[in-house]
């Protein structure tokens, strides 16, 4: 852990961290990049989900680089190799190891405990609706349970697709075209679809009795 503390100073006092929440300066680095561009993206990324930083404005980075459909297949193609990065370190660390220190936590207790109870079904509630705090803390708690590696990186990809989509997708029409009546309609068809989706996921779990009580009120906190 001490490792890790000494990495994240570096990578804080390297302008790295202020680079992946700037976006003029991302897009104008991936855009001077040229074909390295795309891996460029994609390794930025992974060590931002790694270092546990917003990836929304590289999804957006993304829609204005790289436009709809390329900007959402990078964009699926890194967050999945991200959070299965951040998985697999978490086990190569050690379940022991990691417990001394997020084990008392009440969102690692949450997600044993749901992972414990409903299997698989809790790790598609906690990726589609966003009650559940911290994403990229997310894929570390998963890390520390029994889930196999392959159901959690496909559910991840899976899950992860809509979200992705719609950003990038407004994010590429935006800087095309501007806001424009048919803009705000595509922006509320999103939304609209958004919100089904999320009130689709509450139902099943309802529908399940999975037990979601207890992550959401360490969100609220």
């Amino acid at each position: 852990m001490v490792i890790l503390s000494i990495v994240a100073c570096i990578i804080q006092q390297s302008g790295f961290a202020g680079l992946v929440t700037h976006f003029d300066r991302l897009r104008e680095m991936i855009r001077q990049s040229g074909a390295f561009g795309y891996t460029l993206y994609i390794l930025l990324f992974i060590v931002a989900t790694l270092f546990l930083l917003p990836g929304t404005l590289l999804v957006i980075a993304g829609g204005v680089i790289f436009g709809p459909l390329a900007g959402t297949l990078l964009s699926l193609l890194a967050a999945t190799l991200a959070s299965s990065a951040s998985f697999l370190f978490a086990r190569w660390l050690g379940r022991e190891l990691l417990l001394k220190y997020v084990g008392q936590t009440a969102i690692f207790q949450a997600i044993e405990k749901g992972i414990a109870r409903s299997g698989t079904d809790f790790l598609i509630l906690t990726r589609l609706i966003p009650l559940f705090p911290y994403y990229n803390v997310q894929n570390y708690a998963y890390g520390l349970t029994a889930i196999p590696f392959w159901s959690f990186t496909f559910i991840s990809a899976l899950t992860t697709l809509p979200g992705i989509f719609i950003y990038t997708l407004m994010a590429s029409e935006l800087i095309r075209e501007g806001i424009t009546p048919l803009f705000i309609l595509k922006l509320t068809l999103a939304g609209l679809a958004l919100f089904v989706l999320i009130q689709a996921a509450k139902r099943y779990a309802r529908y399940r009795r999975i037990e979601t009580s207890r992550i959401q009120a360490h969100d609220e906190k």
